[in-house]
């Protein structure tokens, strides 16, 4: 099975600006920002994590932003020594995205300071005169060292709110008459910051430099039912060989059930739905890829496939099951033990940043070389990267050192990564404590013999120097009675290590009694049909299958995997090595 797909649903990932056909619900959020943005200098676009400002800004805005030249950035979280300042990030991204006015060129003669007032006006011409910067996740902007922050408020409030800087107004005074009139015409810029809701209280720090920031801002909630409905129904209906899945319905029974479960408002009467789209997306990727894979076929004969009620997996632990799905789907591409350990590594270790006091998790940029450095041991290479980028749970970026940095697509993903990640540590401080208590009762027992080795040398060296004085009578007396004294210790090592081997046989029966436990545990969930064996009973299940050489275990496992099939196809299996 091939990781790039081409989905109607975006899953992880926001929808692209190529997408804007794919991006339905939001229509009416699409017009009151627009005449926002048409009305105002400044705009911030909020909401919660996972309710798709990305995604409303790529395929809702951008297409739409007519005879404006939009500059899109995002700065990434900080990471010192790998990223740029914000103020060299967005000046660099303003050349990729607009090209230099040849009419322009007489500006680097002038010996005012470099700005980015200076930089947009080498962009403008006659049918360019309007800009928009678009600011992406903007809360990461506040990571980085106040000079940095200050110095980016510092130039774009100069570029927003002055006609001509006083410097490039008195290095002009000896220019000609047609090129101080290229610098009087004025451009119109605009910008529009999308931040967490749970950050907006980071503004405040841009006021001194642009008062006006938290004037207009347009939250964005949650989708409505009707909203939903929208989103969930119409991609599912567009035909097109760019898909690798035909067109699909959802019925009715179905819809109701996504639309009641990933409510997420408060019950009471009279209050609207308000479901996540981000969740949304990734619910309908799920759906999409069983189409794709043949599992949901034409059930009521109109020749398309329909979702019903019965595909809807658990939407408790949507977040999780996606994460899981992910790291199976990969292991499925690269058939190599070592491939899924390497991957939640990336994630869990290499690109999530957890603070010590909190234990809040935010996403890291961090550069391939710098991940194949602190993870190569694990076999993790540019090709593994790639792939773990295909599945979406990760996204690559050029950075400013002439590289590829990776990091988390999304804030959604971090508590799922986090748990993940506590899941796993846990396992490998248990197993890490098993190992150290073998080491130790085997030091244990290698210096009992040691001592019971000395003991008997020096029982031999008082015998025989005993031996030689009272004679050679004597001598055989004590010797037969060394004799006597080595046989009692073999026999106390003997019985030492007897006590062991019992010791080791019982740690064997409670480990197999465990097993049987786990196994009527594993057969209890199961039984209610459609479930899936939860994830810490699967964990132990999986170590006694590769641990315990037992026969007898062995077809018990085979038995229980037979069951897990028969329960669901997406429920995984035990795995016997």
């Amino acid at each position: 099975m091939s990781l790039t797909k081409k989905y109607r649903y975006p899953g992880v990932k926001p929808f692209e600006t190529a997408e804007q056909d794919l991006f339905f619900g939001r229509d009416r959020d699409i017009e009151d920002l627009l005449d926002l943005i048409w009305l105002e200098k400044l705009v911030v676009l909020f909401g919660k994590s996972g309710y798709g400002k990305s995604s409303l800004l790529n395929a809702g805005i951008l297409p739409r932003l007519d005879d404006v030249a939009p500059v899109v950035v995002r700065f990434g979280s900080y990471v010192e020594g790998q990223t740029l300042p914000p103020l060299e990030t967005l000046r660099l991204k303003t050349d990729e995205a607009l090209t230099d006015d040849a009419a322009a060129g007489f500006l680097a003669t002038l010996s005012a300071p470099k700005s980015l007032w200076l930089q947009l006006k080498h962009k403008q011409n006659r049918r360019r005169r309007r800009f928009i910067f678009v600011f992406d996740q903007f809360e990461e902007f506040f990571s980085y060292p106040a000079v940095e922050q200050n110095a980016f408020k510092e130039q774009l409030a100069e570029l927003l709110y002055t006609e001509i800087p006083q410097a490039v107004r008195n290095a002009a005074e000896t220019l000609d008459a047609t090129q101080q009139a290229f610098i009087a015409a004025p451009f119109d810029v605009k910008a529009v910051f999308a931040i967490r809701a749970d950050r907006m209280s980071l503004l405040d720090s841009m006021k001194d430099r642009l008062p006006a920031i938290l004037h207009k801002r347009y939250e964005l909630r949650g989708l409505t039912a009707d909203q939903a409905r929208d989103a969930i129904q119409k991609p599912a209906g567009i035909a097109g060989e760019r898909f690798d899945t035909p067109p699909f319905e959802y019925t009715e029974t179905a819809l109701t059930r996504i639309l009641r479960e990933l409510n997420t408002s408060a019950p009471g009467a009279g209050r609207e739905a308000t479901i996540e789209a981000f969740q949304l997306q990734i619910l309908c990727e799920h759906l999409e890829s069983a189409v794709r894979e043949g599992r949901i076929g034409d059930r009521d004969g109109n020749g398309l496939p329909d979702v019903t009620e019965a595909d809807l997996p658990e939407m408790s632990g949507l977040y999780e099951n996606y994460y899981r799905r992910k790291l199976d789907e990969l292991e499925k591409e690269i058939p190599d033990p070592a491939v899924r350990l390497a991957a939640q590594r990336v994630l869990e270790d290499g690109l999530l940043a957890e603070d010590s006091a909190t234990g809040e998790g935010r996403r890291m940029s961090v550069d391939s070389r710098a991940l194949i450095a602190q993870f190569g041991h694990l076999r993790l290479t540019d090709a593994l990267l790639k792939a773990l980028a295909n599945t979406f749970l990760i996204r690559p970026e050029l950075n400013t050192v002439g590289g590829v940095s990776y990091e988390i697509s999304h804030d959604t993903l971090i508590a799922p990564i986090q748990k993940a990640k506590a899941v796993r540590k846990a396992e490998e401080a248990r197993l890490e404590s098993i190992r150290r208590q073998e080491e130790a009762e085997q030091k244990a027992r290698d210096e009992a013999a040691k001592r019971l080795e000395a003991e008997g040398q020096r029982r031999r060296a008082r015998m025989l120097a005993g031996a030689a004085v009272v004679g050679l009578a004597l001598a055989l007396v004590a010797m037969f009675w060394a004799f006597s004294e080595q046989q009692k210790a073999q026999q106390a090592l003997s019985d030492r290590i007897e006590a062991d081997r019992k010791r080791e046989a019982a740690e064997a029966a409670n480990r197999k009694n465990d097993f049987e436990k786990d196994l009527q545990l594993a057969n209890g969930q199961l039984s209610g049909g459609g479930s899936c064996v939860d994830e810490v009973t699967f964990d132990r299940l999986q170590r006694a299958a590769n641990e315990i050489e037992d026969n007898d275990i062995k077809t018990k496992i085979e038995n229980l995997n037979r069951k897990i099939r028969e329960n669901s196809a997406a429920c995984p299996v035990i795995r016997m090595e």
